[in-house]
């Protein structure tokens, strides 16, 4: 069977990388050949637009300060090495996809996510619209930050609202999804968990990454910038005798930085002491490898976070004041139910796939 993977792949993230990269290899383990579909631009909407002045402002705030030189060496470094490593190893080829599919799976990640400021704006490409095959499904779907007040406001609930309905099953992965998706369809949609989970990457990750002690801070630029949550990290590290790492992305306060390829972060991931970490994926990598770890949730990924460690029973990661960070990262973790969970969950995913791709 002929398969397309339409989902968030050509964005330069670890975490859309390999939930690609596992989609494709449990797709192809299936018995059936995958493509990726890119992404077709679509409207900009009132309230998100991004403007070239927009994305100059962005880049000119990651690269202030003294350590310019850092700052550019790391952002040049982290682009280049997904522009020309990553992306074609993946298989991603540039310019759209007019073949014709058996089926088409939409997502995983934020494939739903229209209230954010994104390259490609609102595509209704992301709900099925265009899409050339005899089939059209998702799996692990997320609509991220936005709700169904916010898919009011920005006038496309209707739209939306038609277009789920046309799509021969719908899988999410949380539970504001899970809402939007009843409300708007009237049907309750399967849920699954992110493809990064279902996958052995062992065959991918080198055996040892490093053998000095450190604890890896995961996120995003412009994200952990709290004097307190800064004071905190740093104190933990250094009462702990742990060099302080940060993956991707150049920050000060860190000992140090370092680009990995995809494969070599979730082997950073399975060797670190200790995690800290804002994002998703970063909690995902971090319950893949049985790590103590420390969740700070914030407002643009409360739904998708809060809804993860939930599911898995980790609500006590979750860090709302830092003066408690350290005594969250030092309680030990239980992970014989949430892997027994984990293989329950790999198990329910490897099934709606072959059953909808038969």
């Amino acid at each position: 069977m002929k398969v397309a993977i339409l989902s968030m792949q050509e964005v330069k993230n670890y975490g859309s990388f390999l939930q690609a990269f596992s989609l494709k290899r449990n797709i192809e383990a299936l018995g059936h050949t995958c493509d990726f579909i890119n992404i077709v631009l679509g409207r900009q909407l009132e309230g998100y637009e991004i403007s070239r002045f927009h994305k100059i402002k962005l880049l000119f705030q990651r690269l202030w300060g003294w350590d310019f030189v850092k700052r550019f060496e790391t952002i040049y470094k982290f682009q280049t090495r997904f522009s020309k490593e990553f992306l074609p190893y993946l298989g991603v080829k540039q310019g759209e996809n007019h073949e014709h599919y058996d089926v088409i799976v939409i997502g995983s990640d934020e494939v739903f996510n229209c209230a954010q400021r994104t390259w490609f704006g609102f595509s209704p490409q992301l709900f099925g619209k265009g899409l050339n095959a005899d089939k059209k499904i998702t799996y692990a779907a997320s609509f991220g930050a936005t709700t169904l007040d916010k898919l009011q406001k920005m006038s496309i609930k209707e739209e939306i609202s038609e277009l789920l309905k046309q799509l021969d099953c719908i899988s999410v992965r949380d539970g504001n999804s899970a809402e939007v998706v009843k409300v708007l369809t009237g049907k309750d949609p399967l849920r699954h968990v992110d493809p990064v989970l279902i996958y052995d990457y062992t065959q991918f990750m080198p055996l040892e990454i490093r053998k000095d002690k450190y604890m890896i801070v995961y996120t995003y630029p412009e994200r952990i910038t709290n004097v307190k949550e800064i004071t905190a990290i740093k104190q933990f590290a250094r009462d702990k005798g742990l060099k302080l790492i940060s993956i991707g992305h150049y920050f000060p306060w860190c000992d140090e930085v370092v680009v990995p390829t995809p494969f070599e972060v979730l082997a950073y991931f399975r060797d670190a002491d200790y995690i800290v970490t804002d994002t998703f994926h970063g909690s995902i990598f971090s319950i893949k490898h049985n790590k103590p770890f420390g969740t700070i949730i914030r407002t643009m990924n409360n739904q998708k976070l809060s809804s993860l460690l939930k599911q898995f029973g980790l609500e006590s990661r979750i860090v709302n004041d830092v003066t408690c960070l350290q005594s969250i990262l030092e309680t030990p973790i239980d992970y014989t139910l949430v892997n027994k969970q984990i293989a329950e969950e790999r198990n329910q995913s490897i099934k709606y796939l072959s059953s909808q791709l038969s």
